[in-house]
């Protein structure tokens, strides 16, 4: 899901006249960005997992934790990110509550499915046992939406001078709008992609 949504905002903003410019290097960075949020994912799935199989659910701990792991994952972006043309400092202060939440529902959602696959093997399955399909939809589109705008406050950690802050922060906007809008769509799809297999299997 992610790679494909990475993919898809690249494509859509080659639109953009500024974009065609700084295309490469901005395409190296999203895929170092995409790289740093997959492994945070991973995390979360793998230590709910580990939490489902001990017979505990997450709890506001876990969550600390992720959190604390996950400045861990952007130290190690942010060495690969030296290479860029730009220095970032990364406000934590103005990241962080909606780096929560995104990852408290992805937690929360992971936990729900792996509960559910213990007499639902099937995955498709074991989510629409928990969701229906507006629901399911709404689920992956908020979690790529929280991406979408932590990665607009992430360009506000960009330190460039001040007469280029204009450009960044125009930039940044029309980045966030593309992702939105490939969020929406996206959701949808993988949405419909779940639902219409389950109701084919049940015929």
């Amino acid at each position: 899901m992610m790679q494909t949504f990475s993919g898809r905002v690249v494509e859509d903003l080659k639109d953009h006249t500024l974009f065609k410019l700084l295309l490469p290097t901005f395409q190296s960075f999203i895929v170092l960005d995409l790289q740093k949020e997959v492994e945070k994912n991973r995390l979360v799935i793998s230590s709910v997992a580990a939490a489902h199989r001990a017979g505990r659910s997450p709890n506001d701990a876990d969550t600390r934790l992720f959190l604390k792991q996950a400045r861990e994952i952007d130290r190690a972006f942010l060495r690969e990110a030296a290479v860029f043309p730009a220095a970032i400092d990364i406000r934590y202060c103005d990241i962080e509550p909606i780096r929560r939440g995104r990852i408290e529902r992805l937690i929360a959602a992971v936990y729900q499915l792996f509960v559910q696959w213990d007499v639902t093997p099937r995955f498709r399955v074991a989510v629409a046992a928990l969701y229906d399909r507006d629901q399911f939809g709404n689920l992956l589109r908020e979690i790529l939406g929280l991406y979408s705008l932590e990665t607009k406050l992430l360009s506000a950690s960009v330190d460039m001078p001040r007469v280029f802050t204009g450009a960044r922060d125009l930039l940044a906007d029309t980045v966030y709008t593309v992702m939105e809008r490939v969020a929406a769509q996206l959701a949808d799809e993988l949405a419909d992609r779940v639902y219409r297999k389950n109701t084919l299997g049940a015929r």
